[in-house]
């Protein structure tokens, strides 16, 4: 039994980390913009969502944010569309 729990263990943090690394990649190659706020708690919010539809003038996806590591406070936003 424990051999199952340590290799179920290990199968999700693999998958955590695989999920990060995607998630890092895809967000390359998207645009961004800086913002004010905390990504780990301002990115999904429907302030953030109005404020990145309206400085593109249409609808766009928020797909990640990330902490801004030259100012602190800000958070760059990654969208698609």
């Amino acid at each position: 039994m424990r051999k199952f729990q340590r290799a179920a263990v290990a199968a999700a943090g693999i998958l955590a980390f695989s999920g990060l690394a995607i998630g890092a990649a895809q967000a390359a190659d998207l645009p961004f913009v800086e913002t004010q706020g905390d990504a780990a708690t301002d990115c999904f919010t429907k302030e953030t969502q109005q404020q990145m539809d309206q400085g593109a003038g249409h609808h766009v996806t928020i797909v990640h944010c990330e902490r801004d590591p030259q100012n602190p406070g800000s958070m760059l936003v990654f969208y698609r569309g």
